[in-house]
């Protein structure tokens, strides 16, 4: 009995180490199977990516400018005369000084030759008072002489006193006559005067008759032709001055902040036409709006009257009212939240914040500083997908076409 109860217990131990052993060896087993088999990690999630790229980055404004030439001349007569004679036409280039247009002139050369005529004749008259002034002159000298001669005989009793009056009377009546000379000259050289001023003026009416260029340029337009009636203060002719002209704009008073003279200016011309230099500056930003509440801003530039863009002419304009080199990322990079800002740099696969400054933005780009390398990786999306990501989220790249 006692034999087959030990039995039994060997036969039961013997048993429970074979299944001991066998689930040994069947964890050992799964074991191996774990550890060959592949183990679980999160599925990088995809990200739009752009390079941080150093660059100047400017902010513009775009405006839609045109030519305008710096300066007009309105050709108008000074006199009422007819028109005898046209010069020149539109397209003609002129010099300073060159005829454009006559007008009659026979009556103003009439008065011209009277007033001549009667300036030789007031000269020839003057010329005869003066022969006649020294003759007066001599005169009285003499009867000066002979009238203390007599005072002095009268005074030693050789003449009488009537001859000593008849020899004052003499010497009164030279003098009176003398003093009536000077007093006709004087009213002589004060008509000379007159007529020298009215002769002056009638030809100066005279120059009035040859229209000539005020300065140098193109005609732009004529406005007469030979018979018409030419009045002071209507334009006979416009002409234009070639030397330079203006790009001109209206900007909207919310603008008037940004634009200052000397602000840089990007002038896009025509595309295959011959044109001046594509940068200019702001010369002058009017001080008052216009009537359509916009403000006159003028930027001068170099001009020939050759060149193919003609005043009138429209073009694109971009000014310059922000300018900044450094780092630059995408706009869609930059989170801001509770008054900082950061970009989602992508390193070893990972999201990792980056603080950054602002310095400002554009429509597509934000000029930024802080601690970004050249042609890093930055993650690019919008609001929705800012709050989805995280520090350390595994991505992938797509970089943005």
């Amino acid at each position: 009995m006692g034999t087959k109860s030990i039995g039994k217990r060997l036969i039961l131990i013997v048993i429970c180490l074979l299944v001991v052993m066998g689930l040994a060896l069947g964890v050992k087993k799964a074991r191996k199977r774990l550890a060959s088999a592949p183990q679980w990690k999160p599925r990088p999630v995809p990200v739009q990516v752009d390079k941080a790229v150093r660059e100047t980055l400017r902010d513009t404004m775009r405006y839609l400018g045109f030519v305008e030439a710096a300066a007009t001349a309105n050709v108008a007569p000074r006199i009422t005369a007819t028109v005898v004679s046209v010069r020149v036409d539109e397209g003609d280039a002129v010099r300073e000084g060159d005829p454009l247009a006559e007008l009659d002139d026979r009556d103003i050369q009439a008065e011209v030759r009277a007033l001549a005529a009667r300036v030789e004749s007031l000269e020839a008259k003057l010329e005869a008072l003066e022969a006649s002034i020294a003759a007066a002159r001599r005169n009285v000298a003499f009867l000066r002489t002979e009238f203390e001669r007599d005072r002095k005989l009268f005074e030693k009793k050789g003449i009488s006193a009537s001859a000593l009056d008849a020899s004052r009377n003499r010497l009164d009546t030279a003098v009176g006559r003398l003093d009536s000379l000077a007093a006709e000259r004087r009213s002589v050289r004060r008509e000379m005067d007159a007529a020298k001023a009215q002769w002056e003026e009638a030809r100066t009416k005279l120059s009035y008759t040859r229209i000539t260029a005020p300065v140098s340029g193109v005609v732009t337009r004529r406005m007469v032709d030979v018979g018409d009636l030419a009045k002071p203060g209507q334009p006979l002719l416009e002409l234009m001055d070639c030397s330079s002209a203006k790009i001109v704009f209206e900007a909207v008073q919310e603008d008037l902040g940004f634009l200052r003279p000397g602000l840089r200016i990007w002038v896009h011309w025509p595309e295959g036409v011959p044109h001046f230099a594509e940068e200019t500056r702001i010369s002058r930003v009017f001080p008052a709006l216009e009537g359509a509440k916009s403000v006159r801003v003028e930027a001068d530039i170099p001009w020939s009257c050759s060149q193919p863009v003609r005043p009138g002419s429209y073009l694109a304009l971009d000014v310059v009212v922000k300018e900044g080199t450094g780092t630059t990322v995408s706009r869609r990079a930059v989170v801001e939240t509770d008054g900082a800002s950061f970009v989602f740099g992508v390193r070893s696969g990972r999201l990792q914040k980056i603080p950054v400054r602002v310095v400002f933005m554009t429509e597509d780009r934000a000029l930024v500083e802080g601690d970004l390398r050249e042609d890093e990786s930055v993650a690019v999306g919008e609001y929705l997908q800012w709050i989805r990501w995280h520090e350390g989220m595994a991505v992938s790249e797509e970089v943005r076409s």
